[in-house]
């Protein structure tokens, strides 16, 4: 039971993983600006919306969380003492 659990756990962090890259691709946007003529020259700019990237960075606690735990359950062969 425990192993299938580990298994489970690895899975969802895997996911969790992805998730934290899907969530920092949405919360930064680039925008182009063109040059004015005589007054000032292309540049871009950058937008960061922190909530996105704070569900990002959650995500990849919860991914190494779990991964760590998967990792313990998948590799010892006896079930923890319950208390």
């Amino acid at each position: 039971m425990s192993k299938s659990v580990g298994w489970v756990e690895l899975v969802v962090a895997l996911l969790a993983a992805i998730g934290a890259v899907a969530c920092w691709n949405v919360g930064v946007r680039t925008t182009e600006f063109p040059a004015v003529p005589d007054v000032s020259p292309a540049y871009q700019g950058t937008f960061y919306s922190g909530s996105w990237i704070a569900l990002g960075a959650l995500a990849v606690i919860v991914a190494g969380l779990l991964f760590v735990d998967g990792v313990r359950r998948v590799r010892t062969d006896e079930t923890p003492p319950t208390g």
